[in-house]
């Protein structure tokens, strides 16, 4: 019997991650950068138990080495709180 193979696609910033599961220790994530940005490449394996999850994690630490660090998320709540009292004045 075969080894089913699934490929899901994540994005993250502005990159595309692809994720290959076939099971058990088989698995494998591939950055793809935005167009004109550079090559698809295999987030390299350090360990031979290295799971799904902590290749996900090491392509997003891959992407942010090379974009800088996140900025801090936008705060809506006050934004929505000034434009409420605009309107009562």
């Amino acid at each position: 019997m075969g080894r089913l193979l699934v490929v899901s696609f994540l994005q993250y910033r502005t990159y595309q991650l692809e994720l290959r599961d076939s099971g058990g220790r088989e698995c494998a994530v591939v950055i793809h950068p935005p167009a004109r940005k550079g090559e698809p490449h295999e987030v390299p394996r350090e360990g031979a138990s290295a799971t799904l999850t902590e290749l996900i994690a090491r392509a997003k630490a891959l992407i942010d080495g090379v974009l800088g660090p996140r900025p801090p998320p936008r705060q809506l709540g006050q934004r929505g709180r000034m434009t409420n009292e605009r309107l009562r004045v």
